[in-house]
């Protein structure tokens, strides 16, 4: 299984259990290692954009979710997408972290950050940069859930031109508030926060969290080595459906003739 293209992961069968912690870091900040820290420490299961991207319809109450306005109808979106979880990381905390505070009061909140903006700039630029081109658009257009995904990601553009003041979402800026707003978010709701990164290992993030260090390393993703890997599947699958597309239309408008001549001139 590749992460992003498919998911095997069954869902929660526990819809009404409650959000118990938030890691509130931005994609490329270790969130696929603090998913595996998470669900290795109990917080099981932790959504992921890994299990949201392979799933047309959580795309869909995700866009959906990202658009709305009301704040009560956003919400409601929201338990449906993240129903039964007990953690969650990665891009649907970005949008919604003020609202998953409100929604779950007691939601303990771990700030995963990279040792600097620059270098979560350029590693982000690195591994997501393709998913926002209309390279990406072109070679996913037969595909729904491609389709979507890159629709999101204009999303993500949108949201931070009106939220953060700049539509260059792999720039330091983005970083830099995006990080303080959810600071200030929590200080407004007097919230405790961790700001941590993976390099800190499992001892400020067990203490945060009253949990046992558990006895093997620290779980360390290799996120740039699975986007290189989505990437290129998705642009040989995208080619490959191009193809079996044209040659589809091909054959349709040859076997069309075909039967037309035969009804214009039966018999010859």
């Amino acid at each position: 299984m590749v992460r992003f293209i498919s998911d095997s992961r069954k869902a929660p069968t526990n819809e009404h259990a409650p959000l118990l912690l938030i890691g509130a870091g931005v994609p490329r900040a270790a969130t696929s290692s603090m998913q595996a820290a998470f669900e290795q420490l109990g917080f099981t299961p932790c959504l992921h954009m890994a299990e949201i991207i392979p799933h047309a319809s959580r795309l869909q109450l995700m866009i959906e979710a990202v658009r709305e306005r009301d704040t009560e109808r956003r919400q409601k979106l929201l338990r449906e997408l993240i129903g039964g979880y007990e953690s969650i990381c990665d891009l649907p905390v970005v949008f919604f972290t003020p609202d998953l505070m409100d929604m779950y009061p007691d939601v303990k909140i771990v700030l995963n950050g990279r040792p600097s903006s620059e270098t979560w700039a350029r590693s982000a630029q690195d591994s997501l940069g393709f998913f926002f081109t209309p390279w990406f658009k072109c070679s996913g257009m037969l595909w729904k859930t491609d389709r979507m995904w890159y629709t999101l990601n204009m999303e993500c553009i949108q949201w931070c031109k009106v939220n953060l003041g700049t539509d260059n979402i792999f720039s330091t800026k983005m970083y830099n508030m995006y990080y303080e707003n959810v600071r200030e978010e929590a200080r407004k709701r007097g919230k405790e926060v961790l700001e941590f990164k993976a390099e800190d290992g499992w001892e400020p993030l067990c203490k945060f969290l009253g949990k046992e260090i558990p006895s093997g390393p620290f779980p360390r993703m290799n996120e740039k080595k699975a986007f290189s890997i989505v990437k290129g599947i998705i642009i040989t699958r995208g080619l490959l459906t191009w193809v079996a597309f044209t040659l589809g239309i091909w054959g349709i408008r040859k076997l069309s003739l075909r039967l037309l001549q035969e009804i214009v001139n039966p018999g010859v």
